[in-house]
């Protein structure tokens, strides 16, 4: 009896900071993300880029000369890649360089780019690059 509590509380564990199954995948987010400075007009994507597959895998491409000093995308080195998975508004990811981290999450449109949707990862704006619709 004592082994299957052990084992029930450390898939719940598991659970709770894990990628479990298919439903924590949010599909919508599925895609390549590129940073966008929203604070400049010539609203260029960037080369520092996030893909998120529907496998719940990732790579991510940061460079980090593309990215303001102030903005914060911790934890992610210039070229990594793992695991991730949506659980309310953050997005968990579970990294090959750094382990186990998470980035608070918000989806927007942006705000001169008609029929652009962004995700904004710890304030980082992310544009799509693939064909999507606005949120």
């Amino acid at each position: 009896m004592k082994k299957i509590i052990g084992f029930v509380l450390f898939i719940s564990a598991w659970n709770a900071f894990g990628q479990v199954n298919d439903q924590s995948i949010a599909q919508e987010l599925v895609g390549k993300w590129c940073y966008i400075n929203l604070e400049v007009t010539n609203d260029v994507i960037t080369n520092s880029c996030i893909t998120l597959n529907a496998d719940g895998t990732f790579e991510a491409t940061l460079d980090r000369s593309t990215i303001p000093n102030g903005i914060s995308v911790p934890s992610l080195k210039y070229n990594d890649s793992g695991k991730w998975w949506v659980k309310g508004s953050r997005l968990f990811y579970n990294s090959s360089s750094n382990g186990q981290g998470s980035f608070t999450l918000q989806k927007m449109n942006h705000p001169r780019l008609e029929n652009t949707p962004l995700i904004v990862l710890n304030g980082a704006a992310f544009a799509t690059t693939s064909q999507k619709d606005a949120w």
